[in-house]
């Protein structure tokens, strides 16, 4: 959610009797009831164990079970945004947690739920500098409504830290844990793979996978390490209203020339190139969080508010979050945007075509 610095960084309808299948983001979207499931990743090497958000959907389960609703448990640690953007040492009990609900109505909790025994088309979200693992549920809920497994871990620079940092133990090394882990453990196995970024994640979709993968940059870039082009498919989602992305669009040929700039509005009645961009240009357009899920950035809010003196007098960067809390448009802003990464997956992965 925060980062310091860029260049370093659902058919078939499935009805529950007790919850209303529509979504609150996308409505009248929502063939598959969402299960969500939390669970562990534990990585041996490192003697840790990593949290991980998933939401697959329940298309042809014959398990007995009462829909409840689930709940995220979401943590903001104030020492950990201090040690990472001030290197200050704030004492550990010095954070918060949340129990946060689903965006959807139609999501429940998969708890005691298996995952399917099919092969599934398999999307890994990765969460940005001091973000989380929900940052995006309320785009992975309606991605695994539309017959995706979403996967969410938590990756060393987030905001809860679950974990203790461990040297060595970065982003490529839980994520290749966790698709190892998907297979072996967890019986998940993939009919194809797409990775979706926000900010510092952006980075994540850029080295994961090859060129079979589906990929999506949130607020991001499309460069690798060297500055050199991405090759392969991709969509990028981002915003001239974006404190930290229109850094990157301001540079000279920041979106290649062979990749198709979409226009707001106009781009659902054909098919998505397999290589576009959308950027949000206008007097309200999104900012570098307007992109993340509602409920984490009203607890931000809540929470972080009275910081924000303390981080101006001391420069800290605070990205966007300031103007978050003016324009609270994350709902608004994913019924534009949800949409549009919903059908690219669908065509890159299914292959489905308008």
């Amino acid at each position: 959610m925060f980062l310091r610095d860029l260049s370093t960084t659902i058919l078939a309808f499935t009805a529950l009797p007790a919850l209303a299948l529509q979504s609150q983001v996308t409505p009248a979207t929502a063939p598959f009831t969402v299960a969500y499931k939390s669970q562990s990743l534990s990585i041996p090497e490192y003697n840790t164990k990593v949290p991980v958000a998933c939401w697959f959907p329940l298309s042809d389960t014959k398990e007995d079970f009462t829909p409840t609703k689930p709940t995220y448990e979401h943590r903001i640690s104030v020492r950990k945004i201090g040690q990472m953007l001030a290197q200050w040492n704030i004492p550990r009990f010095f954070a918060s947690d949340y129990m946060l609900q689903p965006t959807g109505n139609y999501v429940v909790d998969g708890s005691a739920l298996s995952y399917p025994c099919q092969k599934m088309p398999i999307i890994l979200l990765a969460h940005g500098y001091l973000g989380s693992r929900f940052d995006l549920s309320h785009l992975a809920e309606v991605l695994a409504s539309r017959g995706f497994v979403c996967v969410a871990a938590e990756y060393p620079e987030s905001l809860a830290s679950s974990y203790d940092p461990v040297p060595g133990l970065d982003r490529k090394v839980i994520t290749d844990a966790l698709l190892e882990a998907l297979q072996k453990d967890w019986n998940i196995r993939a009919s194809a793979y797409g990775i979706i970024g926000h900010s510092l994640g952006c980075g994540t979709a850029i080295q994961t996978g090859d060129d079979s993968w589906a990929r999506v940059f949130i607020s991001g870039f499309t460069r690798q390490r060297d500055g050199s082009p991405l090759k392969g498919n991709y969509l990028l989602v981002t915003s001239m209203g974006d404190g930290l992305a229109n850094r990157f669009l301001s540079s000279p040929n920041a979106i290649p020339s062979d990749v198709i700039r979409l226009p707001e509005g106009t781009i659902m009645n054909q098919p998505i190139p397999k290589r576009a961009a959308i950027v949000y240009d206008r007097p309200d357009a999104p900012n570098h969080i307007s992109f993340l899920t509602e409920s984490t950035n009203d607890v931000m809010i809540e929470y972080l508010s009275p910081l924000l003196p303390v981080a101006r007098l001391f420069n800290i960067p605070v990205l966007d979050f300031d103007r978050y809390q003016v324009s609270r448009d994350s709902k608004v802003t994913a019924d534009v945007y949800h949409p549009l990464i919903v059908k690219y997956m669908e065509q890159e992965m299914l292959g489905r075509r308008a």
